[in-house]
Parts: structure tokens; sequence; C-alpha cells
């Protein structure tokens, strides 16, 4: 969804396409504007403006009727010699190289050290290049700068752009604040309003965005992503059949197919809630089949990913994973993670959140370390689609040089601290470098979250997920239990081979017996239970979560995600001779 706020386009100029193949989860609606957007504004500014020209401070207005009228110019007129580093910045960011575009802006920073747009952009290019502790610092510096120059000039389009660019990298006070300038000086914005609209329900403050939702559809009636979040805040709110009537015009306009496949899937939730069965699953194939007939992924990369798997698994054997003890790797000293995985929607992210909980530990959100650590693989051994073959090649020194890498990047990632406290890296798509993991950190701990097969599948049915090979297959109801199969296989492979400990972790347990459950984690983890645990969701509220289930985790335990798959008897039939094994291995049966 590509808005405009006083003639400034807000589509993304570049997407982080290396980590298309791994990291595929869509967040919600948030994620229907895009938001990936380079920090550089008005590209190729003129050293003197005319009056009568645009203003380089990016409201759209002229120069005249603008910071002209101050005789305030902003800080991006820049003279000739940075015009053109300017302009190269522009140009490597719109490529996606981003050491050039933190070369470029550091020059322009040298000379202007205060301007907000040469620190954002800064910010941004270290955040791409894995350093975001250190981006994320200028992000924010450039957010207060930002703030003060919108409510000087009135011009909101900067402050709305860095808000959503720090709400992406989880800073969403940050990014409320900025909403909330952006909002106030233009208050009939619908762009302005939306960005709002979006932070609040990004963290779970639905009843706050609903209003500014229908303030957005009232200036733009007919725009199908401002229709989709207002119709899925209304149905949070229990104005479902308002919610249906919505997106139900958002359908029949068809304006655009990526939004009309969402619009059906919206509708699957809804219709769910409402246990109208057999409209919700009608709903839910719509939208898969839209959203794959958009994305046309050839045959080979639909496959891409049961091949990759495969090899993994005829590669991954006792041998291998038994070839270094962890005796024959503490040398270094250093410590041994613990790992969350699992298949998609099999309660990872509450676990997650009721760890993160716990004073004395500290938990990842979707933390990509270890898919880097698997590139890492890449360039030590040239051998791209064997993981397996790859990790053979190495000597002792070369998987110690791994390990070192996972915790740099770690400590860069999440600063110091994660050396002295016990670090549990979630991510569900983890679960594919498990060979990897398990013979680089023998001695690591893995929860593994379980659910009922038929439930996953259903719920990851209802799921909006982004385009790539690890998700392609999930967009139809066959792919998905066929995925599954193909990932708990793999799981069922490594499980009595690997040297890691491991305990399972049955979503339906937390949910019958939260204590009982999740005592029996802390032992496995070695720290002691506390009471205040049980009260995850307060501390999840006004917090950014990344996952899909931002909004479930939220909220107290319920039961209504147990055996929801009853209420679909005839469709779950017929994927049943994929699930049976597992079903029966996992004690569902």
């Amino acid at each position: 969804m590509a808005l405009t706020i006083h003639g400034t386009n807000t589509r993304r100029l570049f997407r982080c396409g290396w980590l298309a193949t791994r990291r595929a989860l869509l967040n919600e609606v948030s994620e229907k504007v895009d938001t990936l957007r380079p920090m550089v504004v008005n590209p190729f500014p003129s050293t003197t403006p005319g009056r009568n020209t645009l203003c380089p401070c990016g409201s759209g207005k002229k120069v005249k009727a603008c910071c002209g009228a101050s005789g305030a110019m902003p800080h991006s007129v820049l003279p000739d010699d940075s015009a053109q580093r300017h302009r190269e910045a522009y140009d490597a960011v719109k490529r996606g190289d981003h050491a050039e575009a933190e070369r470029c802006f550091r020059e322009l920073l040298a000379g202007k050290p205060n301007d907000a747009a040469f620190m954002a952009g800064l910010g941004q290019a270290l955040c791409w290049l894995k350093r975001r502790k250190e981006g994320v610092a200028h992000l924010l510096r450039a957010a207060k700068a930002v703030q003060r120059q919108t409510e000087k000039h009135c011009a909101p389009a900067f402050a709305v752009d860095l808000s959503a660019q720090l709400l992406h990298w989880g800073e969403a006070d940050a990014a409320e604040r900025l909403a909330r300038v952006a909002v106030r000086v233009a208050p009939d914005s619908a762009v302005a309003l939306n960005n709002l609209a979006l932070c609040l329900s990004r963290v779970n403050r639905h009843r706050e965005a609903l209003p500014l939702a229908r303030r957005v559809c009232a200036l733009l009636p007919q725009h199908p992503g401002c229709s989709i979040l207002l119709a899925t805040l209304e149905a949070r709110a229990g104005e479902r059949d308002a919610a249906l009537a919505r997106l139900a015009q958002v359908i029949e306009r068809n304006d655009e197919p990526l939004q009309t496949a969402r619009a059906w899937l919206e509708s699957s939730v809804i219709l769910d809630t409402l246990a109208r069965y057999d409209d919700a699953f009608a709903a839910m194939t719509r939208a898969g089949a839209l959203h794959s007939a958009a994305y046309d992924f050839p045959p080979d990369r639909r496959d891409y990913f049961f091949d990759n798997l495969a090899r993994n698994r005829d590669g991954f054997d006792a041998v291998l994973l038994n070839r270094w003890s962890a005796e024959d790797l503490a040398s270094d000293g250093l410590p041994s993670p613990i790992f969350l995985l699992g298949f998609l929607r099999s309660g990872t992210t509450l676990t997650e959140q009721v760890i993160a909980a716990h004073p004395r530990l500290m938990a990842t959100d979707e933390s990509s370390i270890v898919f880097e650590m698997g590139q890492q693989l890449v360039a030590m051994t040239g051998i791209h689609d064997h993981q397996a073959d790859a990790v053979r090649r190495l000597n002792q020194a070369q998987v110690q040089a791994l390990r070192r890498f996972y915790w740099q990047r770690m400590a860069l990632e999440f600063g110091d601290q994660v050396m002295r406290r016990p670090l549990i890296d979630k991510h569900a798509l983890n679960t594919i470098d498990l060979g990897l993991i398990a013979v680089v950190f023998p001695a690591a701990k893995i929860l593994f979250a379980v659910r009922d097969p038929r439930d996953i599948c259903i719920s990851c049915f209802m799921q909006p997920f982004a385009p790539s090979p690890a998700t392609i297959n999930l967009l139809s109801w066959q792919g998905i239990a066929q995925q599954y199969a193909a990932v708990m296989d793999y799981w069922l492979h490594l499980r009595p081979l690997m040297q890691p400990s491991y305990l399972e972790l049955r979503y339906e347990d937390s949910v019958g017996d939260f204590e009982t459950c999740y005592r029996r984690v802390f032992e496995f983890l070695g720290v002691e239970w506390v009471d205040e645990v049980t009260r995850f969701h307060e501390k999840v509220q006004g917090r950014y979560v990344s996952t899909p289930s931002f909004a479930q985790v939220s909220q107290p335990l319920y039961r209504s995600a147990v055996a929801r798959w009853r209420h679909y008897p005839g469709q779950v039939e017929e994927i049943m001779p994929c699930l049976q094994r597992f079903v029966a291995a996992f004690g569902y049966d």
C-alpha cells in the first residue's frame, strides 16, 4: 500500500531480499503500509531553491509558503560540494548497498553533524548492516531533531517516515511520539493519522487506534489498505458485522489484488469467530489462491524449501552431529545458547514472552543471527546448497570461529548483557538450521514447541505470510500440511541423534496448566520459578512484538485455539495422510 503525504511517496525503495528465503513472517496489517524506506529526504536539493520551487524540508509546499516564509531553511539544503555525496547516498540506498550508504552518510555528517536526515540515513544503513544497536541510537537521535523541526516548520513528512522506520526496528515509544507530532501539525493528513493508528495497533492499543482509523477512512473512503486496518480494529472491538461489510466492499472493488487477498484472509478470521466455519475456510482458500497467483513463484522455487530440508535430513547423520563434543569446543570459554524452535504457529512467541518476563533470562525477538551464521559457513566453504556438506568441510578452529561470530553478532545486536544472562534465541524458522546449531553448539539447550498438527495447519491458513521459498507453500491447504510434515520429520530425525539436550513444550499444556508446564521449562533452563511470569501478558502490553502473534500474546491465556480443527472435520480429513504420523508421534491421537 503506497500512501502519499504532501507529495512524498512512501513506497519502499528497497527490500531485504537477501533474507527473503528465511525471514518470511508478515506482521499483521501494519506491514500493509510499506515501511522499509530509505532515510533520504529530497535527494538532490538545490543550494539556493527558488521561492516557487518545492521546499527542501519535504512538506510539499513551495519555499515561499513554508520554510522560506520565516527565513529558516532546513539542514538538508546542501552546499554544492555535498550535494553529490547526498546523491551517492541516495543511490546506494536504492540499490541496497548499505556499506556505501554508511560511508556517504558519515561523510555528510562530518560536515553537518546535527542534520537529522543524515543521522537517520546513517542509522538506517547501520541497522541493515546488522549493527542494530548502533543504528537505532542514530535513529533515536534523529527523532529528537525531527520532532523539533516538525513542530517549528509544520512539515510532517519526515516525521511520518522516520516514525515508520522506528516502528519497524521495534522502537514503538519513539515511533508513537513522532507520529503524534505529525498528527498535531497536520491533523487532517490521512497519512499522518494512519501512521499513528498503525503505531497504536501494533502495540495492541486497539481502542485508541480505532477512532484514528475511522478518520482516515473518512478522508480516504476507497483506500483498500485503510479499510482493512479499520475492519480489523472494528472486529477486535466486537463490531464484526461492520468489519465484514467493510471487507466485502474491498473485495468487491478489487482495486489491488494483494489487498483483496488480505481482505479475504481477515474475513476468514471473523467468520471463524462467528462460527461460520465453511464460509471461513472458503475465504482462507480464496486468500491463499490470490496470494499464490500474485507471487507467481516458479516450481523450482516452490520446491526449494523441501529440497533443502531433504538435503539436511540426509546429511546430518549421527557421525556429523557428534563430530565435536562440548568438551572439544569449550576451550573458547563461550556460553551455550538456548534455542526456542518449532513449526510456525506452535506457540514459540507465547513461550518467548513468558521467558522474557523472568528477571534472570533474556529472549530475542526473531533474531536472524543463526541465518547469518549459515552465511558465514557458506563464505568459509564456498558450498551454497548443502549445509551438511559444508559443515563436514570444517575443522575445529573454523567451528569455534562460527561460535565467536554468533556471540559477537549477539552482542552487537542486543548488548554485552547477552554474555552475562542466559540467552534464549527464538525463531521458528531456525528449525531448518537445527543440524548446524547442534554441531556448532553441542552443549546448547533446545526448547521445542509442539502443538496439535491439525490446529497448526488451521492457524497457518489464517495467517498472512510474505512471499518466499519458506512460505509460498503455506498459501495452500495441502502445502501447509506437506511443509509441516517435512519440518517435523527433520525434528524427529535429529532428536535422538544430536548432542544438545531438549525439552518438548506442548502448547495445550501451557494453556491447560500454565504453572506446571512452565515450572518444567524454568527447571530445564536452570532458573527458579517466579510468580511474575504468570503476568507476562501485562508486560507485553504496549511493547513491540515482531511476529503475527503480537495481538494474542498481549492477552491472558485462552482455550479457544485448542482443538480448533474440530470445526473443520472434512477439511482436516483431506490432509490426514500427511499428518497422521505426527498426530501419533506427539500424542494427539
